[in-house]
């Protein structure tokens, strides 16, 4: 019988006290809601620990599998990709290209993105390091720091994407509320978070990509509990489904590695003798959930 545990954390989703904890050692540091499933940390790390994280050698390190990126700036081309294919699916929901605000911009490419096809995009980021890339590379208009210190006026953007961000804030519906009142009567939110219930993450249990350090992902969402987030924030889910990304054959081959080392070494072993380890590759294994939503009624 799984250990259950009672805490004075309230649960944001449910305001319940009671969690169950996860069966794996490598989980020990997580445990899931015994009302609504949500599974979260079991301490939530302090704001200058939040900080410490996103860094440079979170943009850049050689251990993306614990947290991070292997090379953020080096794989543009296939964020870039990736983004236009996000801008595919948020313009469907959206009369004009309008304002946009890019919450967790990163070093700014998606934002920048958005800024050639006609939004006026701009971003913010907890990173200094990012911030001061999108800033001084891109000319993108961005502020450091966390959402609700960011000065941004009540109803004035059209649009507000947050993509691998919402799994990283301490209080994901108030993060959302927040975003709720910067959005225009009829603003949509567009927002991506890996899928804690999918396939590929039972399958491979403690070895799923999606887990991360501690203070890394705080949360780990599914179909119903990220409907259930944005709803409590005021939101109508307009779509939600399984995503991908554009990532290079080296990184895809890298990956697999955690899963099929034997395939991955003989794709590994292919791919650098054909020197393809920069092609990339559309690769969806559903575990990342894409969620439109609109500003609901009052």
């Amino acid at each position: 019988m799984p250990e259950r545990f009672r805490d004075q954390r309230p649960c944001p989703l449910c305001s319940q006290t009671t969690y169950i904890a996860l069966s794996s050692p490598r989980l020990a540091h997580l445990w899931r809601c015994a009302y609504c499933d949500l599974v979260s940390v079991r301490r939530l790390p302090e704001p200058e620990e939040l900080h410490a994280v996103y860094g440079e050698a979170y943009f850049r390190n050689s251990r993306s599998e614990e947290s991070g990126y292997e090379d953020y700036e080096q794989d543009r081309y296939c964020i870039v990709k990736t983004a236009k294919r996000r801008l595919d699916t948020l313009e469907r929901y959206t009369q004009e290209r309008g304002r946009l605000l890019d919450v967790g911009c990163a070093l700014g490419f998606f934002a920048d993105t958005a800024r050639h096809r006609g939004w006026q995009a701009e971003g913010i980021d907890i990173s200094h390091h990012a911030v001061e890339y999108a800033t001084e590379h891109l000319g993108l208009p961005a502020r450091q720091g966390i959402l609700r210190d960011a000065g941004y006026a009540p109803g004035s953007f059209d649009a507000v994407t947050m993509f691998d961000v919402i799994e990283h804030v301490t209080d994901p519906v108030a993060e959302l509320q927040l975003v709720r009142t910067l959005l225009k009567p009829g603003g949509v939110v567009m927002l991506s978070t890996p899928d804690v219930g999918s396939l590929a993450a039972r399958l491979t249990g403690p070895r799923w990509m999606g887990y991360k350090l501690a203070e890394e992902h705080l949360y780990y969402f599914d179909r119903k509990t990220i409907t259930l987030a944005l709803d409590h924030a005021g939101f109508e889910v307009l779509e939600a489904r399984p995503i991908g990304k554009d990532v290079s054959l080296d990184f895809f081959a890298k990956r697999l590695r955690l899963y099929a080392p034997p395939i991955a070494a003989g794709l590994g072993w292919g791919i650098e003798k054909a020197r393809l380890g920069r092609a990339s590759i559309y690769a969806n294994p559903r575990d990342i959930l894409s969620v439109v939503a609109r500003v609901g009624r009052c």
